[in-house]
């Protein structure tokens, strides 16, 4: 483990190219842009009516990268933070989202959550963070919230899935793939102080699938699996899990 706490995520995007690479996963018509579009509107929505609720709304994008949700949440947040631990990463959030604040640093070992906030968001994170660390930064967060205050957090790798067969597959990736359960998730909200209002699943099918037929008839099955009638069946079955807790205690 690093300084930075967590296996050196900050030394991986110093080269520009890299950075550019991982703004690049969002590019229209890839698979991350289309989970995105479905992510989207759920995520606004549930942000707009917590900001009618309380009236104003102050929010943390925790693991913000380049910028992506801060640029999405501009409109319905009075006060935004972002938070990353890579500088080249906060720099281009920076630039996406100039309303926002965006510090560089890492909240296990240095004060870079101001709060109290009303709300926070984490994309991206859980999965990609090594197992240690989860716990540790979830509590934090946990920390700078107001009591009652909203988190939307996702998990681009849920188990079981249909992701999970394809990464599976041994000519594909041999070693352990990297995913988390609804289970876990919920085991690790509870314990860093949150209470899971809502779940929300996107996407039956994995990357694979997607790079081998058109995105509109997936489009068109996401959207029936989606459906009120059958969205509670189906849902832990969808490779994006989103979350919608709040903070207790």
């Amino acid at each position: 483990m690093t300084r930075s706490g967590w296996s050196g995520y900050e030394t991986r995007f110093l080269e520009e190219d890299r950075v550019e690479h991982y703004d690049r996963q969002y590019d229209e018509g890839s698979y991350d842009d289309y989970v995105w579009r479905l992510e989207r509107p759920v995520l606004l929505e549930v942000l707009r009516r917590e900001r009618e609720r309380r009236g104003r709304l102050r929010v943390l994008d925790f693991a913000c990268g380049t910028g992506r949700i801060l640029r999405a949440v501009q409109d319905v947040s009075d006060e935004l933070t972002g938070v990353d631990i890579s500088a080249q990463m906060a720099e281009r959030a920076t630039a996406a989202s100039p309303r926002a604040q965006v510090k560089v640093g890492c909240v296990l070992t240095e004060d870079v959550l101001a709060g109290p906030y009303d709300a926070v968001t984490v994309f991206r994170f859980l999965l990609n963070a090594p197992q240690e660390v989860r716990m540790p930064v979830l509590r934090r967060i946990r920390q700078h919230m107001r009591p009652g205050a909203l988190l939307v957090l996702n998990n681009h790798g849920h188990f079981p899935s249909l992701r999970s067969l394809a990464i599976r597959t041994p000519r594909r990736r041999p070693q352990r793939p990297n995913e988390l359960r609804h289970r876990d998730v919920t085991d690790l909200l509870q314990a860093a102080g949150f209470r899971i209002e809502h779940r929300h699943g996107f996407s039956f099918f994995p990357p694979v699938v997607h790079r081998m037929l058109p995105s509109r008839p997936l489009g068109r099955v996401d959207a029936v699996g989606g459906s009120a009638l059958l969205g509670k069946a189906t849902q832990r079955l969808m490779v994006e899990q989103l979350y919608i807790a709040r903070a207790v205690g």
